[in-house]
């Protein structure tokens, strides 16, 4: 018989109990799968670093850390991506939740899938052909 501790990620930023134990979920480290390798807090800052395989089907623990963070009054995010191997959209409306409710975002270092994906989602201005009308 095994019983399992699920210890929380982040703590309340006005508590004065900081406790750096993490607990690992079985299967993290399988391919295909997000790995938050670090998560720091200061004040209301917190800073991830992530590693692997960011898609639709793995940012579930991403989001999860998001709305605790947001709940727990954290304002300030700051994401390590140079150990993503891949990244497509999926981190994008991941982090897009952050930002949309007056929350900052900084990428710190970036690898450089992710950033080939920030370089094409940055918007684009458009110039129409001479004669015709957009």
């Amino acid at each position: 018989m095994s019983t399992a501790s699920i210890l929380p990620i982040l703590t309340d930023p006005n508590s004065a109990v900081g406790d750096t134990d993490r607990a690992k979920e079985p299967g993290a480290g399988a391919p295909g799968d997000i790995i938050i390798r670090s998560c720091t807090t200061i004040d209301q800052a917190l800073r991830i670093e992530l590693q692997g395989e960011i898609d639709h089907y793995s940012t579930g623990p991403l989001r999860a850390l998001l709305a605790s963070a947001a709940a727990l009054g954290y304002v300030h995010l700051s994401v390590d991506t140079r150990h993503v191997v891949f990244a497509d959209s999926a981190l994008l409306n991941a982090l897009d939740c952050w930002s949309r409710r007056r929350r900052r975002l900084r990428f710190g270092p970036r690898s450089p899938v992710v950033q080939r994906l920030l370089d094409a989602a940055r918007p684009v201005r458009r110039t129409a052909p001479t004669g015709v009308r957009v």
